[in-house]
């Protein structure tokens, strides 16, 4: 379920009610979240989290308890600029799925910016200068070259994908050829997700539902006319503010979609008052049906412990760099003062002698040593700053490495479905040193057999966590096998057996379906899948179970699929 570009127009209407609240209370629920007690004359609580499968904003009818226990740096800032200020104002660039909270207190003004956009979701605190105080998540230049989100850097909004129109300015005979270019089996939904701005998955199957009757109608049973109506209806409260917030229930009055409009795509829906009641009623649902829920936040409080040491490990690798300008420099120094020894007066601190450049080079001196017992210094300097140079790299990768694997065992835990699975998560934990062994806990038994589907004669095996990666993919997979993986994201190994025949096209597109869907990347629309031949398929040097290179892949996009789908 989406929370869209016109769900967050709905709560940014109900928000701007609130404008000159005043913010008592500021907690982490956990590591991903917020939660802000604002008071206009009641106390109203406003939630928000980034989490990457359920991403929202809303305001909740119960008070968040604290989940993170110390005193992080996003929180101390968050008491310093956000706690005693008040909502001023809140924005929403267009078409997009960001809300801005404006606050002015005795810190100065700030913005807490809401970015929901899935995997992508992050809450980034921005001071009045325009560069991020802290974020949820860290984004540095090795994740993302083009927009870094850390503190001292200028905050910079995510950029639009190319080749997108806005939904409003459509006029029906651009629709007419539209339609009449596209493939005429071609689920309509896709070709408006595809074509426009802030029109989710949701919304696309409202519009062909309204459109044709059916929320998986193909474009050749749409009309020009009935697509540019039904879009005209869904975004028309963007300017009148005529929202009408709708659930919509299953047989047994389980909610299993909201959106702030009729939801005719579904046989049995009713209204209610607000848009953040029925997210409330569908998030909390969801988020507290989980049987598993303790012992999986267990298992998660040490994946995110193991994150943080590792991060902290990771900035004082970091931290110790030296430039080989700077390396060089110490050698520079040592020899400088050999050759001019005679130069330097008892007890100085600096001298200044002619550089191998031709310029004056002043030298640091320790007074208490000699002109030879200060080269020394600088060449055993020199030496050292040199193992570090060297070492120093091979560190960082190793412990980008662990990062990685961590993401690949928090993407595990998420989508764990049984307790041996959230169990084979903490032995996983336990065998990489980063959790103690429970009393009693053997390491045997721990869902160890990788689940396994059959298309046509074709089987296909799924790893469920990291360990079982391993064993798909270098047991169970032969050389002529196909291998799948979502690219760039944690998720599951997928091998199909060949046995040494072509794999259809369709039982290709099937496995990466379940490789989409058993990821990170689960509740997107579409999401990238790399197919390769087993035998390119490597296990990354020095790296933790189940973590890979490979190559001479082709990359399909697929829409998620679960086993019972």
């Amino acid at each position: 379920m989406h929370v869209d570009h016109l769900t967050l127009a709905c709560l940014r209407d109900r928000l701007d009610g609130l404008l000159g609240a005043r913010v008592q209370r500021v907690v982490l629920p956990n590591d991903r979240s917020i939660a802000l007690e604002l008071y206009a004359g009641r106390r109203l609580q406003l939630f928000m989290a980034a989490e990457s499968q359920h991403p929202r904003m809303l305001l909740v009818p119960e008070k968040p308890r604290r989940g993170v226990q110390t005193a992080t740096p996003l929180l101390l800032l968050l008491r310093k600029w956000v706690r005693g200020s008040r909502l001023v104002d809140v924005t929403q660039p267009p078409w997009e799925r960001i809300l801005t909270l404006h606050f002015d207190g005795e810190a100065g003004p700030c913005r807490l910016v809401a970015e929901l956009i899935g995997r992508y979701s992050n809450l980034i605190l921005v001071g009045p200068d325009g560069d991020v105080l802290e974020a949820v998540k860290h984004v540095g230049p090795e994740i993302n070259r083009y927009r870094v989100t850390l503190p001292a850097h200028p905050y910079e909004p995510p950029p639009q994908p190319p080749n997108r129109r806005r939904p409003t300015e459509v006029t029906a005979e651009a629709w007419a050829e539209t339609l009449a270019d596209a493939e005429p089996d071609r689920p309509l939904r896709r070709l408006l997700t595809g074509e426009l701005f802030a029109v989710s998955p949701t919304a696309a199957r409202e519009v062909a539902a309204r459109t044709a009757g059916d929320p998986e109608a193909e474009v050749e049973e749409a009309t020009a006319d009935g697509v540019t109506r039904a879009l005209t209806e869904l975004f028309s409260p963007l300017i009148d503010g005529e929202w009408a917030p709708h659930v919509a229930l299953d047989a047994s009055g389980e909610v299993i979609a909201f959106a702030p409009y009729e939801l005719r795509q579904y046989e049995r829906t009713e209204p209610v008052d607000e848009i953040s009641e029925a997210m409330w009623r569908y998030f909390q649902q969801r988020l507290t049906s989980d049987a598993y829920a303790a012992a999986r936040q267990r298992v998660r409080e040490l994946v995110e412990k193991a994150r943080e040491k590792v991060e902290h490990a990771l900035d004082q690798v970091r931290a110790r760099r030296v430039s080989q300008e700077k390396v060089d420099a110490l050698r520079e120094a040592g020899e400088l003062l050999l050759s001019y020894q005679h130069q330097v007066e008892p007890g100085a601190r600096e001298v200044t002698v002619p550089g191998y450049d031709g310029e004056p080079r002043a030298i640091e001196l320790d007074p208490k040593l000699t002109p030879v017992e200060n080269a020394q210094a600088y060449f055993e300097r020199y030496r050292k700053a040199g193992r570090a140079a060297k070492e120093i790299p091979a560190r960082i990768r190793a412990l980008k490495a662990d990062l990685d694997y961590l993401e690949q065992l928090g993407a595990d835990l998420t989508l764990a479905e049984s307790r041996p699975e959230i169990d084979a998560v903490h032995e996983a934990l336990v065998e990489a040193g980063w959790a103690p062994r429970k009393p009693k806990q053997s390491s045997s038994g721990m869902a160890k057999r990788p689940r396994r589907f059959d298309v046509g004669d074709f089987p296909i095996f799924i790893g469920r966590n990291a360990p079982q990666n391993e064993q798909v993919t270098f047991q169970r997979g032969d050389p002529d096998d196909l291998w799948l993986h979502v690219r760039g994201l944690p998720g599951a190994h997928v091998v199909v057996k060949s046995g040494g025949r072509p794999v259809p096209d369709e039982v290709v597109k099937e496995a990466a379906r379940l490789a989409a869907y058993y990821s990170s990347a689960r509740e997107s629309d579409r999401v990238d899948v790399d197919v390769t031949q087993r035998r390119y398929v490597k296990r990354a040097p020095g790296r933790r179970p189940g973590m890979v290179t490979y190559r001479n892949e082709r990359t399909l996009y697929v829409e998620p699929a679960s086993p019972e789908s």
